[in-house]
């Protein structure tokens, strides 16, 4: 098991002595976690009914759960045949369902399961009389808990899975939802295809509404069409889905999350980045067995597992049909077509007179619904015979026979070309520097960058209103009851044509980007970690147009799109480089959405975009604010994505240089909580304390009660690591006491979880075994109630000692299972030395020194390499009680002399008593065992533990020398010497240290 999963360490084999921290040999652990469970077994499988959980050669396979009640029905009635009356009253409990929904749910369970595949069957049906489960099944009780999934989506990441809203009523299309959602259940891979305007995502959102109860609500919906560059296809899906992005390859980071979901993934408007999207589903599909992919584009991605859905035009009457109203009324199309009139302000109402002209309407526009929509709100204006002439006479759409997807596209373009012609001058040019938008916008964005030259913003806000009633622009109000709008995907491509050709690119895309840079700016004041709250998360919303605004500015450009024929692909490797066009409002820019990159976790691509904004520094820009925020999140995303480099040293120096000089405090603040953090990291203590009196003077100064209490969390980190415990206490205590706020986000992590971790590691040491506890399990559910990726996978980490350190395994277990089942945890590699290590002791401690040995081994080599040196020394001391416990004493002893001539070198304290007494343990363990050498160790253990105030190594430390004492006969002095520390204890005593100890004192009285 040396892949970075736990997965079911199960129990040690029957007879197996642990190595104590006093010496003592014992045949069991105290505080495992049993399981006892009844399973079923098939095949590879288990199935765990209790825990709905159902598990292939041990790895989860998630089920929606119809599909899993109908496995968990049918396999406790092996062998005999289940009717599908009873199967659907059993697992729709009462509701009423066509059978066909039975039918679509046992065609996905079989598909998920291999059913058919080599031969081997599972469920079959028996014609008139239902299904049965005709594999083997054995009955078990299992020993061992089900491998655990990722528990997702929960809190952040589930705020970002929100889905546009759906039309309150849409025409024409609730088979066609019906139909693809059920396609989607048993083939798991379906895109829907059809010409721009045909109403491809309105279908798309619909189908993700219906499907919500069927995942659980895990249904993320993309907006690909916001993507310009098709490098960021996987970066957007993973930003969506709430991951940390660490990497430069974002997709195995992805593809290890999606492995462990079953999720719906919705890829809207697929065909500007037809390659990367195409790519993309194919490899989700093939590896991630549960993730369920509906795609939207204007040609089929033809890629593995894709089924084609060929959208069809609403139905319509034919064109010289002679129908009355009421029955031209029961065509989807021309249900459409009157609504939209009436909501274009128009007075029309369908009579037996002019039914003819609107089923004519209809058909020649055969039933497309955007050519519906445009024709339906000229019928105010040019009323009904005179809107049916102009598409008759003027638009050439009097094609005959069947239409493929080319003249579909020319019959928009006609019909575009006839709205934009009937469109006032001022019209036309608010709609060509709509084009510049990417996805979404508000009547603010509308105002700052089409007024341009037009002076009177009134007139562009009365154009802009004309746009939407003539359906140009559509509209929609969004949970915070804020209107956005969008130019649809064929309209925008017309206009951004237009726009191009009209030569006012150039100075749209400028306004474009001011005003984002604007925007952001206010949103978060200069904050470079944001806040936890709704402006925060609301800024995920000008993804798609920052970037594209970012590109503009560093001279990226992507190919046009066109709307006639298909959209051409973009080079696999995104945009091309051309001439800066705005150096310095690129450098504003760039700035201003930190935050938002943050927010989203996008961390790499907030390193690039850093670094790509302080390469272009004018004399002007260099060492004003706006390098300075650049330099603090150059500095927070390179420790989190490429390690603890010297480069992180440089950008906060150079940051709090800047800071100093402009008197900018808050910042200065933020970059000595990093500096704080960079020499913690490194294993400088000493130097750390330093930084941590330096932010506490400054707070002081400025009377910020903030950072007054970030000050003494931060000094008691450092004094814990130095060794002063009794100091460092008191400093937690007196920070968690203080009035101010709570959860300050810097430097990538929440201040309060960050101080809990080690104030738990001070009240072990400090002799409070079962507050350690209790602590270390409030800094993980704080730290999983903000769901801040990095904050969850920290706090899973750094508390795992505090439980192996209590003796609690199982606490450990999960800790460590839930760290490297959580989505984001490939994505931080900075960690992975630290959790293999502590994966290591954990299995050594279970009984399989044969995998734990070697994961600690490897790990203490990172993070001597890696610079990664907060737990080391623990590692260490993990390590040389393995190597002794395995009789390689020899290599147990190089491993613990090398850890403490380190702790000298580097002056960190805190494990040496540790270091001190497991090297004495070793030398009274040796075959010539030097005794002498030996007490010295364990004495200077004691002394060390007593001028650190560390109770508990102070009691293991006795217990060892305690024993040593009672072999050599001097059973009182042992006795007065372990009492002398076990009674200081008011805690803790069903802990296995103190348990030990009591049983040492009981054989030496």
């Amino acid at each position: 098991m040396t892949d970075g999963s736990i997965g079911d360490l199960g129990s040690p084999p029957e007879g197996q002595v642990f190595f104590h921290h006093d010496g003592m040999i014992s045949a069991d652990e105290p505080g495992r976690h049993e399981f006892h469970g009844n399973v079923v077994s098939f095949g590879p499988f288990r199935l765990f009914a209790a825990e709905r959980t159902l598990e292939k050669n041990g790895i989860p396979l998630v089920l929606g759960s119809r599909a899993l009640d109908i496995l968990i029905v049918l396999a406790e009635r092996a062998g005999e045949v289940v009717s599908a009356r009873e199967l659907i009253a059993r697992v729709w409990r009462g509701l009423v369902v066509d059978p066909g929904n039975l039918r679509v749910h046992i065609t996905g369970l079989r598909k998920a399961l291999g059913d058919g595949q080599q031969q081997i069957r599972y469920i079959v049906n028996v014609p008139g009389q239902g299904y049965s489960f005709v594999a083997p099944v054995e009955r078990l009780t299992a020993h061992g808990p089900p491998a655990r999934t990722a528990a997702y989506p929960c809190g952040a990441a589930r705020k970002r899975l929100l889905l546009p809203p759906v039309l309150s009523r849409m025409v024409g299309r609730d088979e066609t939802v019906r139909t693809i959602a059920d396609d989607l259940i048993a083939d798991r891979f379906v895109t829907v295809i059809g010409p721009g305007g045909i109403g491809k995502t309105t279908v798309a959102v619909s189908v993700a509404h219906a499907m919500r109860e069927e995942f659980a609500d895990a249904v993320c919906f993309v907006d690909v069409g916001a993507v310009t560059n098709p490098v960021l296809v996987p970066a957007t899906v993973a930003s969506t889905l709430g991951l940390t992005i660490q990497t430069e390859d974002v997709v195995p980071t992805l593809m290890e999350c999606l492995k462990s979901l079953r999720i719906l993934l919705v890829l809207d408007n697929c065909e500007h980045v037809i390659d990367a999207a195409a790519a993309l589903a194919e490899l989700v599909f093939r590896e991630a067995q549960s993730v369920h992919i509906l795609a939207t584009s204007r040609e089929a991605l033809r890629v593995e597992g894709e089924r084609a859905y060929w959208l069809p035009t609403l139905e319509s009457p034919p064109r010289g049909s002679s129908m009355k109203a009421a029955d031209v009324l029961k065509f989807p199309a021309v249900q459409l077509f009157i609504e939209r009139a009436a909501a274009a302000g128009g007075r029309f109402e369908l009579t037996d007179t002019n039914a003819p002209a609107v089923a004519g309407i209809c058909g020649r526009l055969d039933g497309m619904a955007l050519a519906i929509e445009l024709a339906a709100s000229r019928v105010g204006s040019h009323g009904i015979t005179e809107t049916a002439g102009l598409l008759a006479g003027g638009l050439g759409l009097d094609w005959r026979g069947r239409r493929t997807a080319l003249p579909r596209h020319q019959t928009l373009r006609a019909l575009l070309d006839w709205s934009h012609g009937s469109l006032g001058d001022l019209e036309r040019i608010v709609l060509r520097r709509l084009s510049i938008f990417v996805g979404a916008f508000t009547i603010d964005a509308v105002c700052s960058v089409c007024c341009g030259n037009v002076s009177d913003e009134a007139q562009t806000v009365t154009a802009f209103d004309s746009l939407v009633a003539k359906s140009l622009v559509s509209a929609s109000v969004a949970d915070d009851n804020v209107t956005r709008y969008r130019l649809l995907e064929a309209t925008r491509d017309y206009a951004l044509e237009k726009l191009e050709e009209g030569g006012e690119r150039q100075a749209t895309a400028r306004r474009h980007a001011a005003y984002f840079a604007h925007l952001l700016d206010d949103a978060c004041g200069g904050e470079v970690d944001p806040h936890q709250d709704s402006r925060a998360l609301s800024l995920a919303e000008h993804l798609g147009n920052v970037r594209a605004a970012l590109d503009w500015c560093f001279g990226y450009s992507m190919p046009s799109k066109h709307i006639a024929g298909n959209a051409p692909r973009a080079p696999a490797d995104g945009p091309t480089a051309t001439d800066v066009h705005d150096a310095a409002l690129g450098v504003e820019l760039a700035a201003a959405s930190v935050p938002l990159f943050m927010e989203l976790s996008l961390l790499n691509e907030c390193y690039k975009r850093s670094m790509s904004a302080l390469a272009v520094l004018d004399d002007d820009a260099r060492g004003s604010r706006l390098e300075m925020v650049l330099q603090e999140a150059r500095a927070i995303t390179s420790t989190w994505t490429r390690g603890n480099g010297e480069d992180v040293r440089e950008a906060i120096a150079r940051g709090l240089t800047i800071a100093e000089r402009l008197g900018e405090t808050a910042h200065r603040l933020r970059l000595l909580v990093g500096m704080h953090m960079f020499r913690v990291r490194a294993g400088n203590f000493c130097d750390s304390l330093v930084v941590a009196e330096k932010l506490d003077a400054v707070a002081r100064n400025e009377r910020d009660e903030s950072y007054m209490i970030i000050s003494d969390w931060l000094r008691g980190s450092s004094e814990h690591f130095i060794g002063n415990q009794a100091v460092a206490q008191q400093h937690f205590r007196r920070g968690f006491a203080r009035p101010g706020p709570r959860n300050v986000q810097l430097f990538g992590l929440d201040c309060r979880v960050r101080a809990l971790v080690p104030y738990a590691r001070v009240l072990w040491l400090g002799g409070a075994p079962d507050r350690a506890m209790q602590v270390a399990r409030e800094a993980i559910d704080e730290a999983a109630e903000a769901s801040k990726p990095l904050n969850v996978c920290f706090s899973l980490l750094y508390t795992a000692p505090v439980f192996l350190w209590c003796g609690d395994l199982g606490a450990a277990n999960d800790a460590l299972q839930s760290l490297m089942a959580h989505p984001n945890w490939r994505a931080l590699p900075s960690l992975h030395a630290t959790g293999l290590a502590l994966k290591g002791e954990l299995l050594v401690r279970l009984g399989d020194a044969e995998q734990g040995i070697p994961l600690l081994e490897r790990s203490l080599e990172d993070m001597r390499s890696d610079e990664q040196k907060i737990l080391l020394a623990r590692t260490a001391c993990a390590l040389a009680e393995s190597l002794a416990a395995s009789d390689r004493l020899h290599e147990a002893r190089s491993v613990v002399s090398d850890a403490i001539a380190e702790c000298a070198a580097n002056e960190a304290t805190v494990d040496l008593p540790e270091l001190l007494r497991i090297k004495g343990t070793i030398l009274i363990a040796m075959a010539r065992a030097d005794e002498t050498e030996a007490e010295d160790c364990l004495a200077q253990s004691l002394t060390c533990a007593r001028r650190q105030f560390s109770t508990s190594w102070e009691l293991r430390a006795a217990m060892t020398l305690a024993r040593l004492r009672a072999t050599q006969g001097d059973h009182d002095q042992a006795r007065q010497l372990l009492s002398s520390v076990y009674d200081r204890f008011t805690e803790g005593f069903g802990t296995p240290d103190l348990k030990a100890a009591a049983q040492l004192l009981r054989e030496l009285h």
